[in-house]
């Protein structure tokens, strides 16, 4: 049988933590506080046997905090339920928590029953802990009935416990290592020690961890489960990891221990919000509400873009934390009120880090869908633009890569060395492209071709996807060594034009190597200058040295010849040197002598040059 956790839950003085000291021998009130006041604080662990951990929670309304923090991580829950008081106000918060994060599986013992000598008062009681079921979540629930004191009744429970637990089964395991951080505590000899359930994956010694938030590297230095060495453990086990790293102080509950790059600490959640039918609450914009994820605690403001959400409705919330938590996408928490302080809904997380800009957040958060695969869909709809791959979005919905796959075969995605893409984004994808090379080709009528750069930071769109997208335009689209044209695409130069390509030539040989700008070129139309000589720079006639500095080749030609002549009685080159060869001016000489440097005509050994590798 896998391990299984069993967390407690009931108001105070129900009778849990007496229960539990009777079914396994252990007290778990172990503050001095908690003795002193005959109450559970905090929360309180023992062991039913080498399979089943139980966690005691304190019933009292004031520490629900740690009532919640014991129970985000069990598998069953234990309901205590008095049968002198019946169903009391923090039984109802508590099966309300169990509900909302999704624990579906609990026992109820009903509690002192040598209390009451009237067995039809324990009927009744009984009665009510079935309706209560029955309008919360759980079906099929067995009730014992129980005497701590006469040990009535215990043998029957611990026999519904052990029977119950071996149903349990460890699925959903997201594929990397996750332990929400329920203790901290040093051991002499030993050092810091972490507490928690693993909730996904395993966990061997030596491994390295990172702590969320705070992004700090740990590393495992040993670990126990139920008292007993493991060299390693797995996901829904009970684990005490002994951690050595310079950054412990950070730790406390509330903290996660998971492996490294999973997980990113969030100050922004969207979630799905579910208000409980008996609150008085509704969750209004810009409330501030008290958020319990995971082993966490924190205070945040409810950004609603619609009506108020009222009891017994749903929709989806963005949260702005206080402070950084570590959540993950599709991971349940609970929302109190700020003051006072009451359960009044739970939440499903759909979004853990958002990036839409504030333009795009309504829409966004409006419009995420609870269903995993179809907001894999939409995710991957809102970065058409640039597609990521099936490993990427794994890590991103915090699963494994198989189940990333089956959601893309759910839904049709496609698929394309990996990237994932939607048929529609696709399809828009073409569109912009072709749109942008049909203007590109109006603008600059004598471009060959308009290169991949440029055309990727048109459209915007990543250069693989660009890629793709143009490989698919195949019949509309020429590739060319630079970027790309459409087919039908041509340059047809008028008589004008021919004669003003020829008087570019002549002004470029004529200012030799005093490498003029296109408006003193062509001053009347500096535009359609630039554009043919792009062209003549296609057809091999100029080169453009520097951006907006023009040259003839010919002109190159004739240097190579006098750099030659230059260095067959000379071994070194100063740029004062270089303008007497070229007659050029300084602002000339700089960018012609880094073009040679480019081009290993030159060398440039710190302020002269030598003679170049291709100058021959």
């Amino acid at each position: 049988m896998s391990q299984v956790v069993i967390g407690t839950a009931g108001h105070i003085d129900h009778g849990k933590t007496a229960l539990v000291k009777a079914l396994t021998g252990i007290d778990t009130d172990t503050l001095s506080e908690e003795k002193s006041r005959g109450m559970t604080i905090d929360l309180g662990f023992a062991y039913l046997d080498q399979f089943i951990t139980i966690i005691d929670v304190p019933g009292h309304e004031k520490f629900i905090r740690n009532m919640v923090a014991g129970v985000s991580t069990i598998h069953i829950g234990l309901i205590a339920i008095a049968a002198d008081d019946g169903i009391m106000p923090q039984t109802r918060e508590h099966f309300h928590i169990l509900e909302l994060l999704g624990v579906n599986r609990a026992i109820v013992a009903i509690t002192k029953t040598d209390l009451i000598d009237d067995p039809d008062w324990i009927d009744l009681v009984e009665l009510e802990a079935r309706e209560l079921i029955s309008s919360v979540f759980i079906n099929e629930v067995k009730i014992i009935r129980t005497s701590v004191t006469t040990g009535d009744g215990l043998n029957q429970l611990k026999k519904v416990i052990v029977d119950e637990c071996q149903t349990i089964k460890s699925d959903g395991n997201r594929g990397f290592f996750r332990l929400p951080v329920d203790r901290v505590f040093s051991k002499t000899g030993f050092g810091t020690i972490v507490t928690g359930t693993i909730l996904s994956g395993g966990i061997k010694t030596n491994q390295e961890l990172e702590i969320i938030p705070g992004n700090f590297k740990v590393k495992v230095r040993g670990l126990q489960s139920h008292r007993n060495d493991f060299s390693s453990l797995k996901m829904g086990e009970r684990a005490a990891v002994n951690l050595s790293g310079s950054e412990l102080s950070v730790l406390h509950r509330g903290k996660v221990i998971a492996d490294p790059g999973w997980i990113k600490s969030t100050k922004k959640i969207i979630a799905r919000v579910s208000i409980i039918n008996d609150t008085r609450w509704k969750l209004k914009n810009n409330q501030r509400v008290h958020l319990h994820i995971g082993t966490a605690e924190v205070i945040a403001k409810a950004i609603i873009f619609d009506d108020p959400i009222e009891k017994g409705h749903s929709a989806n919330v963005l949260f702005i934390l206080e402070k950084p938590v570590a959540a993950i996408m599709d991971e349940r928490f609970i929302i109190r009120s700020f003051s006072p302080m009451e359960t009044i809904g739970g939440c499903i997380v759909l979004d853990p880090e958002p990036i839409p800009t504030k333009k795009q957040l309504k829409k966004w958060t409006n419009d995420l869908d609870l269903i995993p695969s179809k907001r894999l869909k939409q995710f991957i709809s809102f970065y058409w633009n640039k597609p990521k791959s099936i490993d990427v979005w794994a890590h991103y919905f915090h699963t494994n890569e198989s189940q990333i796959k089956q959601w893309v075969i759910e839904k049709e995605i496609q698929t394309h060395n990996g990237l994932l893409f939607t048929q529609e984004k696709f399809e828009y994808s073409t569109k912009i492209v072709n749109d942008a090379m049909k203007r590109f080709h109006s603008e600059n009528p004598y471009k060959d071709y308009v290169s991949k750069e440029q055309l990727r930071d048109e459209v915007d769109i990543s250069q693989d996807w660009l890629s793709y997208v143009v490989e698919s335009m195949a019949n509309d689209v020429v590739k060319m060594k630079r970027g790309y044209a459409l087919k039908d695409h041509s340059v047809s130069l008028s008589d004008s034009d021919l004669q003003l390509t020829v008087k570019l030539e002549e002004l470029l040989i004529k200012a030799a190597y005093n490498l003029p700008k296109v408006d003193s070129l062509f001053s009347d139309d500096p535009k359609k200058a630039l554009s043919l000589l792009h062209l003549l720079k296609n057809n091999g006639k100029v080169i453009e040295i520097k951006q907006g500095l023009w040259i003839h080749i010919n002109l190159i030609d004739k240097l190579k010849h006098a750099l030659s002549e230059y260095f067959s009685s000379s071994r070194e080159m100063k740029v004062s040197d270089f303008k007497k060869i070229t007659l050029s001016s300084r602002r000339s000489a700089i960018p012609l002598l880094e073009y040679c440097d480019d081009q290993s005509l030159t060398e440039r050994q710190d302020d002269i040059r030598v003679k170049g590798d291709d100058l021959g």
